[in-house]
């Protein structure tokens, strides 16, 4: 228990602390399209650079593999989160409803449930977004065209330790850290 707090304090350390470098822009368009990069780009700065360090954990930890799909690691690195760009989360905002989920999980889904309509009370919806980021991610992708691979992992972002895909579990492991 005490190991997962210092995790959380280190992960709201790093969400805090935080910045985008012209390296880490140049990395997320040289492997996003243009209306990619929007969607990435449309996410709060603390998240982008998540989605930075995941892709490069990701492509870090495949060094040297054959039949690996660079392009799509470092896009499902990327994208990821995409949905939560559903709803502008806060620093404060995204540690309470981590709080929440961790510790009281029923009300925490009961407050989710309440935000399923686009046009729920602003906080449910937060709760929503962030139970459901990987299904709206899906969703939002679909609507530019996005490969239906990416989608499909995308989807499932939100119930990762259902699929047995090597792309999934390279992104399970990388996501599990700050």
């Amino acid at each position: 228990m005490l190991d997962r707090l210092v995790y959380r304090a280190k992960q709201f350390w790093f969400a805090i602390t935080s910045k985008m470098s012209e390296e880490d822009r140049l990395f997320a368009h040289q492997h996003l399209n243009i209306k990619e990069a929007a969607l990435f780009f449309s996410l709060p700065e603390y998240e982008q650079k998540h989605g930075v360090v995941v892709a490069q954990k990701m492509l870090n930890s495949v060094k040297g593999a054959k039949n690996m799909k660079i392009r799509k690691i470092a896009r499902l690195g990327l994208l990821h989160d995409i949905g939560k760009s559903a709803a502008r989360l806060s620093i404060i905002d995204k540690s309470i409803l981590v709080i929440l989920h961790r510790f009281i999980r029923p009300l925490y889904d009961l407050l989710s449930s309440f935000g399923k309509n686009e046009k729920s009370f602003k906080y449910f919806r937060k709760f929503y977004v962030h139970k459901h980021h990987g299904e709206i991610g899906a969703e939002i992708l679909s609507k530019i065209a996005e490969e239906k691979e990416i989608i499909e992992e995308i989807r499932s972002h939100d119930y990762p330790y259902s699929s047995h895909d090597i792309y999934m579990k390279l992104l399970d492991r990388a996501d599990s850290t700050y």
